[in-house]
């Protein structure tokens, strides 16, 4: 049994591949030499001046922005005033039997105290909406900051809004 060592057969092997590039046929191979794109000026300038931003929201979208804030207020107000009553009929209700009078009036008045967010979740679609109409006309993002902030609160109201409304409707059962 004779031991032979990979490493005999492997340098055989690389001269065969180097010397077979030699021998390929003339014609039209790749050029080394640097393309066009290459040395023209491939880094763009930065521009002299930073885009200024915006920094106020223009009149008109501020009074579109203040009318749906005023909306999602009212209607988180009127949600709020409702909660405290739909909780304490949502306790009386809690373990009675499905379909029995105190869990029929809880499940009313779920019903009720979810309608009053309407008008929050309307002024939150209209505010994305905005939004988006401002991004398609190119607005910078200075402006979409901007409009974002009340977004986030009226994201956020209607969020916890949602929240209580699961919790009250666990709660029923």
């Amino acid at each position: 049994m004779s031991c032979v060592n990979q490493s005999d057969y492997s340098l055989p092997i690389i001269a065969a591949l180097l010397l077979g590039g030699c021998s390929l046929p003339d014609g039209e191979f790749p050029s080394l030499a640097k393309r066009s794109y290459e040395t023209d000026n491939p880094i763009a300038e930065p521009p002299t001046e930073p885009e200024q931003l915006t920094t106020t929201i223009p009149a008109e979208i501020t009074t579109l922005v203040d009318q749906m804030m005023m909306r999602h207020q009212k209607a988180e107000s009127a949600f709020r005033g409702a909660l405290i009553r739909t909780r304490q009929v949502a306790q009386n209700a809690a373990g009675s039997a499905t379909g029995s009078e105190s869990w029929a009036v809880a499940q009313v008045e779920l019903s009720r105290l979810d309608s009053l967010r309407g008008d929050s979740v309307a002024a939150l679609s209209d505010l994305d909406e905005l939004i988006a109409a401002q991004r398609e006309k190119g607005a910078d993002s200075g402006l979409l900051g901007l409009l974002d902030k009340p977004k986030s609160v009226i994201a956020n109201d209607v969020a916890a809004q949602a929240a209580e409304i699961e919790a009250l409707a666990r709660l029923i059962g």
